[in-house]
């Protein structure tokens, strides 16, 4: 016989103490850029439509696709250095703020970030395989702009990638960066995975899901490119969201 009406209490697919976070890092950020304001951003993803760009690894790519990623945050790219580095690079001390590769022990960096220099220009040096990865350059670039919010606007004094991270969902731009989270990598030489960011697959997922309610929307077209798994977790995080909101009424 079906159940109902079951008691079974819905399960919060993150841990409460990063939940609890997420939440209140969520509303920090509403409170720091505005509701109606971040509410009229339209949510950018995968497409033609969005990027009309032709990726072939040129400093072009890098610059076409900045200047729209710029545009959606209000950022002014006169203000910005843009530089590509190879990936002989790695992090250095305090004065590196990057978004690395979990999986590697030597970790290298997608994009630096670094404060505006005597000329009042933010220098960010972007990685040269991302000109010819679309995805992953466009998350590149919405994580160290995410910098440019928080740090070089002076909302905090201290960096926080994480909360970095999930500014990027507020902006519109969370389609590319929980997509590159966890990418699975196909060669001739085998298959395995790619991790990037700073939040897991499953927080990216619960990010996700707090901006889909936060713009109101029940079921958003866009959520179809994102990848399977963190699609998933969207789900189940929304699930558990609306779950507390059905217990409050």
């Amino acid at each position: 016989m079906f159940n109902f009406f079951s008691n079974k209490k819905v399960v919060c697919p993150i841990d409460l103490e990063t939940e609890k976070w997420m939440t209140q890092a969520f509303a920090w950020l509403i409170n720091q850029f505005g509701e109606g304001y971040l509410k009229s951003k339209n949510v950018l993803v995968p497409d033609q439509q969005h990027f009309p760009i032709r990726y072939d690894g040129t400093p072009a790519s890098l610059s076409e696709t900045a200047s729209i990623v710029a545009a959606q945050m209000d950022i002014n790219l006169e203000k910005v250095n843009l530089q590509i580095y190879d990936d002989n690079i790695h992090e250095v001390g305090q004065f590196l703020w990057t978004s690395v590769e979990k999986n590697q022990a030597d970790a290298l960096s997608h994009g630096l970030y670094f404060d505006k220099d005597e000329k009042g220009r933010y220098d960010i040096f972007i990685e040269r395989a991302n000109l010819s990865d679309p995805e992953n350059l466009v998350a590149t670039l919405a994580h160290e702009f995410s910098h440019i919010k928080i740090l070089g606007e002076r909302r905090l004094e201290f960096n926080d990638e994480n909360l970095t991270d999930l500014t990027t969902v507020v902006f519109g731009l969370g389609v590319f960066n929980a997509n590159a989270a966890f990418r699975e990598v196909k060669s001739a030489d085998g298959f395995g995975y790619k991790m990037a960011g700073y939040l897991t697959q499953r927080e990216w997922g619960y990010a996700i899901a707090l901006y889909t309610e936060f713009i109101g929307e029940s079921n958003p077209d866009w959520l179809k490119y994102l990848g399977k798994n963190v699609r998933s977790d969207v789900e189940k995080s929304l699930h558990y969201i609306r779950s507390l909101s059905n217990d409050k009424r």
